[in-house]
């Protein structure tokens, strides 16, 4: 779903989801349940030994490709593309989610409250805006929405990290040391930013600059782990061919069609088929992409050693061929291939193909209302895992108005409006909807209440 890579949120998938704003420089958000998946993998152990509970982390990925990850208000980690693409193994990350951990447990961001506060919120809510604007058909707003959004929320957060750093990588140490795990990627990472840096003092913007690197920074990091003879095997073995599929993915999506499809012209392995099926879905040449994935899809399918997909994992490609489906037009195969992808994947992860299988139900041009239940069943489920995805919840609004469930629709649509930060079509809709719903929705009448209540408290924080 990438023909331009522009802004990214969970409209009907998957993989990553295309509005339709193109510029190649706009920072963006990237939903991607395998992506998700493995860097949620990567984090747990880090978290658990911070001792900082998992769940109540949530990790965001960003379409940028400079070398950066962050923490933002709360319990929030940002990871860049460019990070997560820079290194072949998933030392680095690991290095690099334990430094920001380190920033949550110290609490740098309950003492720098507000500051954390506004980065958090000029940047996530332009992202929402932005897409609400990009769906009520101004690209040019939501673009500038967007960029306006990220460069103040950088401003903002890197004036409240300064002079922190050291502490973080402190912390950082004690994690990997309680996890057995060598601090190499983190030291490799931070004498990169050290070269890099070299011939830029006085023309680098200190306050674009979140991780300011000393040789300090890594002359400490090398002295504390002085003697470590812990081995990263272990932790590889489970996480490098999730990080394998994981490149693959983003390489196929993110690099030029015709330069990816160029590179790996002469070569047959699974994973550059794979990439050139991402390549030839980009370009529009489907059957291509159809062939190469089922390939890959029939192979894996069969219980042989040579399997480089469990069946968990295997979802994952029928998510992808639900896509590349779903995107040619061809709604009812689509809907059978999301279909596979639930049924294979672990709850949590088949999330987004639920989405992706409703919005599915909901494109087709007869409106059967078991399919369309069968939606809102499905869209029920994702919502315990996607609760702060405004168009899952416009979605639903659509489901229950082609049902003719009028009120339940006005009240999707209310949470949807609240989501994005437009507060009085919030309070519009939810004021409608209680009109609507039946007394003994009571559920239903009592969210509808409490919209229009955090709507007035809002107003009033604002005035």
């Amino acid at each position: 779903m990438l023909k331009n890579f522009t802004v990214f949120f969970s409209l009907i998938s998957l993989l990553f989801v295309q509005s339709s704003l193109a510029s190649n420089s706009a920072p963006s958000l990237i939903r991607d349940a395998e992506t998700e998946k493995f860097l949620r993998e990567l984090s747990h152990p880090i978290f658990v030994s911070a001792n900082l509970n998992p769940e109540n982390i949530s990790l965001y990925i960003i379409n940028d490709d400079s070398i950066n990850a962050f923490v933002s208000g709360g319990q929030n980690v940002f990871v860049n593309t460019g990070l997560i693409r820079k290194y072949s193994t998933p030392d680095t990350l690991i290095g690099v989610i334990a430094h920001e951990s380190g920033h949550i447990a110290a609490g740098h961001l309950a003492r720098n409250k507000e500051g954390a506060e506004s980065a958090e919120s000029a940047m996530l809510l332009s992202y929402l805006l932005g897409i609400g604007a990009a769906l009520g058909g101004s690209p040019d707003a939501a673009m500038a929405l967007i960029l306006g959004g990220s460069q103040s929320a950088n401003r903002l957060y890197m004036k409240y990290t300064r002079g922190q750093e050291e502490a973080a990588d402190n912390h950082a140490i004690e994690y990997l040391q309680k996890m057995q795990y060598p601090a190499d990627g983190l030291v490799k990472l931070l004498e990169f930013f050290q070269r890099e840096m070299l011939g830029y003092q006085g023309e680098i913007d200190e306050y674009l600059l979140s991780h300011p690197v000393s040789k300090k920074r890594v002359d400490l990091i090398k002295a504390r782990t002085v003697g470590w003879n812990f081995s990263d095997q272990k932790i590889n073995q489970n996480l490098q061919p999730q990080m394998d599929r994981v490149l693959a993915k983003l390489e196929g999506f993110m690099e030029k069609p015709d330069v990816t499809l160029a590179k790996y012209r002469y070569k047959n392995d699974e994973t550059s088929n794979y990439i050139k099926s991402i390549a030839f879905f980009r370009k529009g040449e489907i059957k291509n992409s159809l062939q190469l994935l089922d390939n890959i899809i029939e192979k894996n399918s069969k219980t042989t050693l040579q399997s480089h997909y469990n069946s968990s994992e295997l979802g994952f490609l029928y998510e992808l061929k639900g896509q590349i489906l779903f995107e040619s037009g061809q709604i009812d195969a689509a809907i059978l291939a999301y279909d596979k992808a639930i049924k294979m994947l672990e709850e949590r992860d088949a999330a987004q193909a639920k989405v992706a299988f409703g919005a599915a139900i909901l494109a087709l041009t007869e409106n059967d209302t078991t399919l369309v239940q069968l939606a809102i069943k499905r869209f029920g489920e994702a919502l315990k895992f996607e609760n702060s995805n405004p168009l899952l919840m416009r979605n639903i609004a659509l489901a229950y108005n082609k049902l003719g469930k009028e009120g339940e629709s006005l009240l999707a649509l209310a949470q949807f409006n609240c989501m994005i930060g437009e507060k009085d079509k919030c309070s519009k809709y939810a004021k409608q909807a209680k009109t609507k719903l039946s007394k003994s929705a009571k559920s239903e009448l009592l969210q509808a209440d409490d919209l229009i209540d955090g709507v007035k408290q809002d107003d009033k924080k604002d005035h």
